[in-house]
């Protein structure tokens, strides 16, 4: 997965949380301190938000950060930039470990 790919299905999975969630982008911009532009523009990819707003819009949604990043191990061959990988890989081992504490799968 390169780092483009990465940027588009985070927009997506955001878009489609926000929308599973049934709320709108204004309310997810002010949760998360930033306009609908701001929110207009990271659904569609052109805008990517910092991982600080990136929990913030999760927390809008109410789903997990891991839920808006692709899943790397299903991607063997990935081709984004190793600081991202590590990032992503960081906030799944966190949610894992939330999931364990909750006995969630």
């Amino acid at each position: 997965m390169e780092e483009r790919e990465f940027n588009e299905t985070v927009a997506r999975l955001i878009r489609e949380a926000r929308m599973r969630a049934g709320v709108t982008q204004e309310y997810v911009g002010r949760q998360a301190g930033l306009t609908r532009g701001s929110i207009t523009n990271i659904e569609s990819g052109t805008q990517i938000p910092p991982l600080y707003r990136l929990a913030l819009i999760a927390a809008a949604v109410n789903v997990e950060l891991a839920d808006l990043l692709p899943s790397l191990h299903l991607h063997e061959a990935s081709g984004l930039a190793t600081r991202h990988a590590a990032n992503v890989a960081a906030v799944w081992a966190q949610a894992s470990k939330q999931r364990d504490v909750r006995g969630q799968s």
